[in-house]
């Protein structure tokens, strides 16, 4: 399965309905993502109003609320302050089915704040129904950033020590599937270390998105083959961050990994990241990260 294999684009905000339009001639497996179509905009309406019961009863037990500020919250710290973070209205939104894991991303306005911001809600499938899994938001900037930043800092021609993320993590994946996904990613991590872009290329699908920190508009897997280039023409090494904390859910062939990691330099990022199994490979499909004040 690719990325976005099956996929739709929402016009306007989703409390006002969906009109959905295939990509690619692409179809989604049907029932399932309409529930979860159902299901996000029940949430968006409770989650406004405040009516915690409602949203409740969508929150897996796991779920986590990551604001604009970096600040993550639980399924019990969230719910009593949900009506603050209330957006206006929902854009651009973009849902992504992978089976077991849906993701709804897009674009709003957090009235109380008047602030915009992108975000992405992963939903997962429980024997109970489908549920929202991650929360998260990252600011958009008000101009283009004048450099893009969310991939590592530079090395400045020192040594790198990369034992963590490059060949251990604080974590301990369960089962095959985790373990598979844990190991691929700190592969990538050293394509990164390397400016392999040869390896680094397979493991991404090839409507790969990264929503960076720095606000500027999402990336796709082009530009950050671009980059990788210019970083290995002009000699240039990036440390990877060092993760201090992970959680992996395997589901079928797909996965979400949410985790935060600390710079060399710079700001502790909290990163969601969406894995589809193709042909018995994993790769990324999704990325989003947010800078933690």
């Amino acid at each position: 399965m690719r990325l976005f294999d099956r996929i739709v684009l929402i016009a306007g905000a989703m409390c006002a309905g969906i009109f959905a339009v295939p990509d690619r001639n692409l179809l989604f497996a049907g029932e399932d993502v309409e529930m979860v179509q159902r299901a996000d905009r029940e949430l968006v309406g409770a989650l406004g109003k405040g009516d915690t019961a409602a949203a409740g009863a969508l929150l897996d037990a796991e779920f986590s609320w990551t604001d604009r500020t970096g600040k993550t919250r639980t399924k019990s710290e969230i719910l009593p302050a949900s009506a603050s973070l209330a957006a206006d209205g929902d854009s651009d939104v973009k849902v992504g089915n992978f089976g077991k894991v849906v993701l709804i991303r897009g674009s709003h306005r957090i009235t109380s704040q008047n602030v915009s911001v992108r975000f992405a809600r992963v939903w997962v499938k429980r024997d109970e129904g489908w549920r929202a899994l991650i929360y998260q938001e990252t600011t958009m900037a008000e101009k283009m950033p004048a450099t893009r930043s969310g991939f590592g800092s530079p090395s400045g021609g020192s040594p790198v020590d990369c034992e963590n993320p490059c060949k251990s993590v604080p974590y301990q994946p369960e089962g095959a599937a985790e373990r598979e996904v844990v190991a691929m990613w700190q592969a990538v991590e050293r394509t990164v270390l390397t400016n392999d872009v040869e390896a680094w290329i397979p493991n991404f699908t090839d409507d790969f998105v990264f929503v960076t920190p720095d606000g500027g508009p999402p990336l796709n897997k082009a530009d950050r083959v671009a980059m990788i280039k210019e970083l290995k023409r002009t000699n240039t090494t990036l440390i990877p961050a060092k993760v201090e904390s992970m959680k992996v859910w395997a589901l079928g062939d797909a996965a979400v990994m949410r985790s935060e990691h600390k710079p060399a330099h710079g700001r502790t990022l909290h990163i969601t990241r969406v894995f589809v199994k193709s042909s018995g490979h994993w790769q990324i499909a999704f990325g989003q990260q947010t800078a933690m004040e």
